[in-house]
């Protein structure tokens, strides 16, 4: 089980199950009626912390929800940043994908680097909600929320409304690693922008 917050409100959903590893896993069926369903409330954001290969199904749902108007933001990947395998969604061009840095300001061990990577944000040891209470844990699954909240409030009090603007403003408030300007690694940098509240 897993859940879902939009409009405000929280609804569960059987987007997930447990392996036998006790690993998370998502089929394509329950990230299709996931997307559709949020795709049909019209939420301005999509946070999507999950990754896998390419698929032309979810491919298609995706494309759907960006010409709704939807920004998507997404993990880039925790396969190390030697990989030369692609992260899905974050490597679909409607989607932004965020790796993840430590509180040092260094890309974590684990982030997947290539071409798709735009942001990084942290991604080690964040404080995070989980049954019975509270732990730290660490993944571009965790980095990449942080840049959706701060979407989802840009597009109230920054008048953006594309996907185009959210990746220029998030441009303007990213602090450039290593070489200067882009690079596969950290994308344009590490978003830094203060909360609102």
């Amino acid at each position: 089980m897993g859940w879902i917050a939009a409009e405000g409100k929280s609804f569960r959903c059987q987007c997930f199950s447990q392996t036998k590893k006790e690993k998370s896993r998502a089929s394509t069926k329950s990230v299709l009626l996931a997307i559709n369903w949020l795709t049909k409330l019209r939420v301005d954001v999509i946070n999507f912390s999950i990754g896998g290969s390419y698929n032309s199904l979810i491919a298609h749902a995706i494309e759907k929800a960006h010409k709704s108007g939807i920004i998507l933001i997404a993990s880039a990947g925790n396969s190390e940043p030697f990989t030369k395998k692609k992260s899905y969604p974050a490597a679909y061009k409607q989607a932004v994908a965020i790796a993840a840095s430590d509180r040092f300001n260094r890309t974590a061990k684990f982030s997947s680097a290539g071409s798709y990577v735009e942001f990084t944000a942290p991604g080690v040891r964040i404080w995070t909600a989980v049954p019975g209470g509270g732990r730290a844990m660490s993944g571009t699954s965790f980095s990449a929320p942080i840049v959706s909240s701060l979407v989802a409030a840009a597009l109230k009090t920054e008048g953006i409304q594309d996907l185009e603007s959210v990746r220029g403003y998030l441009r303007s408030h990213a602090k450039d690693r290593g070489k200067e300007g882009w690079d596969k690694y950290t994308g344009w940098g590490i978003v830094g922008i203060k909360p609102l509240c």
